[in-house]
């Protein structure tokens, strides 16, 4: 028994380690591929395929070795090698990509071939050997326990190991050690793993008999519904990836979309299927008929009681908002686990507690048969997974795609409940379950009020001032979440606000105080330092405002990039007034990806690269402000080309923006900061004729004399001269604040400001001022003059 117990130990282990390598491999990737959802999806279709292929070698593996854990062992060794070599054959996958993709639209639907092909190319390997490994340990220990009660031993262990791996790398271990750390720390556990391995093949070998008289016994009724198993597990393969998108998706609107979010709502998923998986294996006593409808009732019941959690969630925010809760990021993120628990943990369960007994059926009880049927779940994973992502949340959304899910779940459950009906039991008993599942389906929400989800409260704890107002259009994806627009009339004027999950994106409201001036002021400071006003990229749309702007100021050809076509789409129906129909104008062009990945594969170069991201605590929205993507910038700009960047002054702490300014300044010689509102601007460039002089200030001042642009200049104190007025410290105080400490560079292994910046979230307002005032303490030092007249470059 101590050896067995040894063995849950190890795959505890080795589901911790393939855990933080999902991560590593997702996070790298998309770096290679972009984040779009298409490249998202697309690798973990792969990584599923691979599993499958692997559980199909493993059962072939299991039948005929006699010593399945020193299979097992030398599989763990194979992925840990093979993962210790990642970052080179990642980079060389980046380096074909780049190769093969330059020269394509960045958005081009051709480029999934390649990200398919790539993507196999640099996952089967380790994927297929991760496959492999549980149906060589349920082998192992055929003599000792029964079919079901190895398999819920092993998956629940693995799946423990795998929420502990989603909960640590998310919180502390990526924070602490970063990616290629990460990577070296999982690649030794799971060498320690095949080590201790090794050491119990002697003990933990098994017979080529793999039954005893107990076993032969209960066969007989589990062979009878070996297709039916089969079926079950493909279905319920399909559902556990529809609902881990779909909540996940709606999750992100409840409590944000910070990486910690994405972390913690992925554990709370895996410790339910954790969960459900050992319940399963203490409960196997039962007949396999009865233990199958209980789970598939189970299943239906926790999927359609889940529809009515989303409005209490909304008022348990509501709640939270109205009292006083601590300026503690590491308290609300336990705030924010609550919800997450509540609604994704009880699905999960089922879905764990259903998958052994589905398997055990489908295996006929044969510890030697579980390959096959593994493999048949993870197809079901795959078709689940493209199914939700790329056409149930673009067509029916969230909230609807979980309902269907819970129907799916309830005909599997009348299915079955005829299937094993027998004529002498009470019909109560024998259709008590579909009875009452029947009932819950009646009874359960069938729709789901956004504008109720979808306030903001989560991200600062406090209602936002569009709480309550009537959500008039939506738009749910995997790229842009739920993009909505909500609308009130004040004093006879529809004020409307656009949304991102909730977080607000920009206004319609065209006073004094209001968003307007900084956004429009965002596209007009480029104008200090540009030479030239050719070719303008813009990533990052919003309201369409400050693309307006940069329009306006002169430039022949503007391409906007943005990750989310609905966005885009909501934007120009319902702002097109306030940015005044530039996705219309001559020479303004749309790209759907992610900006990082279009400047990789662009022959194109710029005068102006303008970041316009709202939000640098996204999940992926860091990966613009690192060392890796200013070298990229900078190679896509012309000689005399500058990039203008939004950055957080608000909700901020010190240390990031002295990592944000540190990491640009590596790159750009010059670096200006203006302060527009209660942001920050950062220009960049790395030519001495970026600086502001006489002409480029009289080209700044004749804007007022464009039609479209006085009434954005009107909302500003001194008209277009409060642009100028907004700088805060020129390229000298910037060297003079990078050279006065020692700081920190972002880039995309140490992955600083992505999982430093959502803590901002937990400061006070008041820290506005505070940053303002120590941007501003440098400003004492070097003077613009002094600045303007250096005549050689920074020395590197």
């Amino acid at each position: 028994m101590k050896k067995i117990n040894t063995l849950f130990g190890i795959f505890f282990a080795s589901g911790f380690a393939a855990l933080a390598y999902q991560i590593y491999f997702a996070k790298k990737l998309a770096l290679v591929f972009g984040s779009q959802s298409s490249a998202t999806y697309t690798v973990l279709a792969i990584y599923m395929a691979g599993m499958a292929i692997g559980a199909a070698i493993g059962a072939g593996l299991a039948k005929r070795t006699r010593f399945p854990v020193r299979t097992y062992a030398m599989a763990e060794l194979a992925i840990a090698l093979y993962c210790l070599c990642t970052p080179y054959i990642f980079s060389f996958a980046h380096d074909i990509y780049l190769m093969i993709a330059v020269g394509y639209r960045s958005d081009s639907a051709s480029l999934v071939i390649y990200q398919v092909l790539l993507g196999a190319l640099v996952l089967l390997f380790p994927t297929i050997l991760m496959g492999l490994t549980f149906p060589l340990l349920v082998r192992a220990i055929a003599d000792s326990k029964s079919c079901i009660a190895s398999i819920s031993w092993f998956y629940s262990a693995n799946t423990f190991g795998a929420a502990s791996g989603a909960l640590l790398s998310g919180y502390l271990i990526i924070p602490a050690l970063g990616m290629n750390g990460t990577l070296w720390l999982s690649s030794a556990i799971d060498i320690l793993v095949a080590l201790l391995a090794f050491l119990l093949v002697s003990e933990a070998k098994t017979s080529n008999t793999l039954h005893t008289e107990g076993q032969e016994q209960s066969n007989q009724p589990v062979q009878s519904s070996h297709r039916f198993g089969l079926l079950v597990l493909l279905v319920v393969g399909a559902l556990t990836m529809m609902m881990e998108v779909s909540t996940i998706h709606l999750l992100a609107v409840v409590i944000g979309n910070s990486t910690y979010a994405f972390s913690l709502m992925l554990t709370c998923f895996l410790a339910g299927l954790a969960l459900g998986g050992r319940y399963a294996g203490k409960a196997f006593k039962r007949s396999a008929n009865e233990h199958l409808n209980e789970a598939l009732f189970l299943l239906t019941c926790t999927i359609l009681c889940s529809t009515f959690l989303w409005h209490l969630s909304s008022l348990y925010f509501y709640g939270l908002s109205q009292s006083s809760v601590p300026y503690s990021f590491w308290f609300r993120e336990f705030l924010r686990a609550v919800p997450a628990i509540i609604i994704a943990l009880p699905p999960a369960f089922a879905i764990g507690a259903l998958y052994p007994v589905s398997m055990n059926i489908a295996s006929r009880g044969q510890h030697d048969g579980i390959g096959f049927p593994s493999a048949i779940n993870t197809l079901g994973n795959i078709a689940g997974v493209l199914l939700a992502g790329f056409v149930l949340l673009p067509a029916i959304g969230g909230f609807h795609t979980s309902l269907l899910c819970g129907i799916v779940a309830f005909v599997l459950l009348l299915v079955s409940t005829w299937n094993t009906r027998d004529k002498s039991a009470p019909a109560f008993q024998q259709y008590g379950s579909a009875i009452a599942a029947t009932v819950l389906l009646i009874a359960c929400p069938k729709q789901l009020d956004l504008n109720v989800i979808a306030t903001g409260i989560n991200t600062y704890f406090r209602p936002t001032y569009y709480a309550g107002w009537e959500m008039i259009d939506h738009a749910e994806s995997a790229d842009g979440g739920l993009t909505a627009v909500v609308a009130k009339d004040i004093e006879g004027k529809k004020f409307k606000t656009l949304t991102t999950n909730g977080k607000f994106q920009g206004n319609n409201a065209m006073e004094r105080g209001t968003e307007m001036a900084p956004q429009t002021g965002y596209g007009l400071i480029p104008m200090l330092h540009l030479n030239n006003y050719d070719k303008a990229l813009v990533i990052g749309y919003g309201t369409g405002v400050t693309a307006m702007a940069i329009h306006e100021s002169g430039f022949k050809s503007m391409k906007i990039v943005d990750l989310s076509r609905d966005l885009v789409n909501i934007s120009n129906r319902h702002f097109a007034d306030v940015n005044q129909h530039v996705a219309s104008q001559a020479g303004v062009s749309f790209f759907y990806t992610d900006g990082r990945n279009y400047l990789s594969l662009t022959h194109d170069k710029y005068d102006l690269i303008a970041i316009q991201l709202t939000s640098i605590w996204f999940a992926g929205t860091a990966s613009l402000y690192n060392q890796e993507f200013y070298n990229l910038a900078a190679k896509k700009l012309n000689d005399d080309g500058i990039l203008k960047q939004w950055i957080q002054l608000k909700h901020m702490s010190k240390r990031d923006l002295d990592v944000m300014i540190a990491s640009v300044s590596h790159t750009f010689r010059y670096v200006w900061i203006y302060a527009v509102g209660t942001q920050g601007v950062m220009i960049a460039s790395n030519s001495s004729s970026a600086f502001p002089n006489s002409q480029k200030q009289e080209r700044l001042l004749s804007m007022n004399t464009n039609a479209k642009m006085k009434a954005y200049l009107d909302l500003y104190p001194n008209g277009v001269r409060s642009i100028a007025e907004a700088l805060i410290l020129t390229p000298e105080q910037v060297r003079f604040m990078v050279s006065s400490k020692e700081l920190l560079l972002s880039n995309d292994n140490n992955l600083l400001l992505e999982y430093s910046t959502p803590k901002g979230n937990a400061m006070k307002d008041a820290d506005f001022r505070d940053n303002l005032d120590y941007l501003k303490s440098f400003a004492s030092k070097p003077s613009l003059k002094q600045a303007a007249t250096e005549a050689t470059p920074m020395n590197r």
